[in-house]
């Protein structure tokens, strides 16, 4: 019986991956990787920056598996489970993901999920403000090619679609790959999701819990609060001290993970972005790639052009 992945969802960050990945683990048919974002096939063979070494942020996944023993075991505990999937947004912007991918699994489905580039990396920046891990101090300074907005893969870069998408229609058929738009997937989610459901080969049947938002972005309003149940919560850290598997049995908890998302949210505070900020980079940075990618996915993302 195969134990490794038939299925990848690679992108884009802060497009509803996160949801995607809790969504179809919650199917009895499905086996997703216990490593969210495995980054595999971006990183195979990679020394792993630590943090303090890396204050730029360049090098921000030190949880990446980049050994193929390694990332084979992830996949242990598969048992009768029809697809195998896992989540890493990286794969999407990687110069050697697709390839590598194509090499290893020519047989791939590949899932991608797209939102308005502009919301997308102002939810990156909000998320990063989240905590306290802002590129720089303002949002606009993405406009600035000399910033750190463009030298970081997970900036401006990232929402080059068209750009990053076609390697992969280069290499993969197209009925292997599935592009879904954010919008869609907001306004209606249970379609969304079955659709998957019937392009990696389950029973569509399945309804999802989708009371839960995952891995919203938003302005802290209480720090005491963030830090308790926040990205780097004082409880969790506090359990791995105490036994590295109670961190794992709290983390692993889908109704107390469900609990403590709601808990988050509550504690965000979202702000708009300026509409002349949305339309400067719109004009400037990704209109022309929106128009490529129209064409490329035969989508029509009019509505991604729009000026407010």
């Amino acid at each position: 019986m195969n134990k490794l992945p038939n299925f990848m969802i690679i992108g884009a960050g802060k497009s509803g991956t996160t949801a995607l990945y809790e969504y179809l683990a919650e199917h009895p048919d499905v086996y997703m990787s216990p490593v969210k974002e495995t980054n595999f096939f971006a990183l195979e063979g990679e020394k792993l920056v630590d943090p303090k070494d890396d204050p730029e942020q360049m090098f921000h996944y030190p949880w990446s598996v980049t050994n193929w023993e390694e990332y084979q075991k992830l996949f242990d505990g598969v048992k009768e489970q029809k697809a195998i999937g896992e989540v890493s947004p990286m794969y999407l912007y990687s110069q050697e993901a697709a390839f590598r991918i194509k090499v290893k699994f020519p047989d791939m489905k590949i899932i991608v999920i797209l939102r308005n580039p502009v919301d997308r990396l102002y939810s990156r920046f909000m998320h990063l403000a989240r905590e306290n891990r802002k590129p720089t101090s303002r949002f606009e300074d993405a406009l600035n090619k000399n910033t750190i907005w463009w030298r970081r893969n997970d900036l401006v870069t990232e929402g080059f679609y068209h750009k990053h998408l076609q390697k992969y229609y280069k290499l993969f058929d197209r009925d292997q790959i599935k592009v879904i738009l954010y919008d869609d997937f907001k306004s209606d989610p249970l379609k969304e999701v079955q659709n998957i459901y019937e392009f990696i080969g389950v029973n569509g049947w399945h309804e999802p819990d989708f009371n839960t938002e995952y891995n919203v972005s938003g302005l802290i309003k209480n720090p005491v609060i963030d830090k308790l149940i926040g990205q780097k919560s004082v409880i969790k850290e506090l359990a791995a001290m105490v036994n590295p598997k109670l961190k794992d049995a709290i983390t692993n908890n889908q109704q107390l993970k469900k609990w403590i998302n709601q808990l988050r949210k509550k504690n965000l505070v979202k702000v708009p972005i300026p509409a002349n900020i949305r339309n400067s980079m719109v004009e400037s940075i990704y209109g022309s790639d929106i128009q490529q990618l129209q064409s490329l996915i035969n989508r029509d993302l009019s509505n991604w052009l729009k000026l407010r």
